[in-house]
């Protein structure tokens, strides 16, 4: 078993790297039990309910343009869902991690006498917790390309999710059209999840996928334009 410091942890939200403003992460997942127990029962029974999964962030304070706060109000003021990756190891290709579709529930400033002002933001998702598998480290790509490919040694038959962080973009009519592709073997491959074109940074997708899920994963991108720029993170959760 491999351990790691706290300080790996990556956390992109929305196409922003939260991770330079961030002090400490937690995410929690959790599935309702109801209880189901009839007459004549020796013991209580249950029967699985409702999921249910928050995220919560600690973090120094600052109004800067891609920093937490910013993160914060502009979901805030929109009413929005919030789309997260959440590395606890960083986020290097076959990574675990989480991901999650989450509204922002609170948001605290403290600004303690003698110490720096910090933040401290809540969501709540509506879908659950994913447990992804990163894809594509956070980097930058100026070329079609594809990346690693990760051995899931099984194929699953429940389909999955998929995610998309998008950081940073630059060059004249940038374009790029990313994709999660899967195979059997890892040498035949078929597209499984296609992002929206993206032409603009800060840029979060979470696409559901359903049907099964092949062996082998791997991402691909597709890249067109002046003088190109992509900063991105990929990431798949099977269900």
């Amino acid at each position: 078993m491999a351990f790691e410091h706290g300080s790996k942890a990556k956390v992109y939200c929305n196409g922003y790297d939260l991770t330079p403003c961030l002090t400490s992460v937690s995410v929690s997942g959790e599935l309702e039990a109801v209880e189901a127990t009839t007459l004549g029962s020796t013991a209580k029974s249950y029967v699985p309910g409702l999921q249910d999964a928050t995220i919560s962030a600690e973090g120094i304070h600052s109004p800067a343009v891609g920093e937490i706060e910013y993160v914060v109000q502009a979901a805030l003021g929109a009413g929005n869902e919030s789309t997260w990756c959440y590395y606890p190891q960083g986020d290097a290709l076959g990574a675990r991690g989480y991901g999650l579709a989450a509204y922002f529930t609170s948001y605290e400033v403290e600004s303690p006498v003698d110490d720096v002002v910090s933040v401290t933001a809540e969501a709540q998702s509506s879908k659950g917790l994913d447990n992804i598998v990163s894809l594509h480290q956070l980097a930058t790509r100026t070329s079609t390309g594809s990346g690693g490919q990760v051995d899931n040694s099984a194929a699953s038959s429940n389909g999955g999710v998929a995610y998309l962080q998008v950081t940073a973009v630059s060059g004249v009519s940038p374009s790029a059209t990313i994709k999660i592709q899967h195979s059997a073997d890892g040498i035949t491959w078929a597209d499984l999840a296609t992002f929206a074109v993206v032409t603009a940074s800060n840029n979060a997708q979470r696409v559901v996928v359903t049907g099964t899920v092949n062996r082998y994963l791997r991402a691909t991108w597709t890249i067109s334009g002046t003088s190109p720029s992509f900063t991105f993170n990929v990431a798949f959760a099977r269900k």
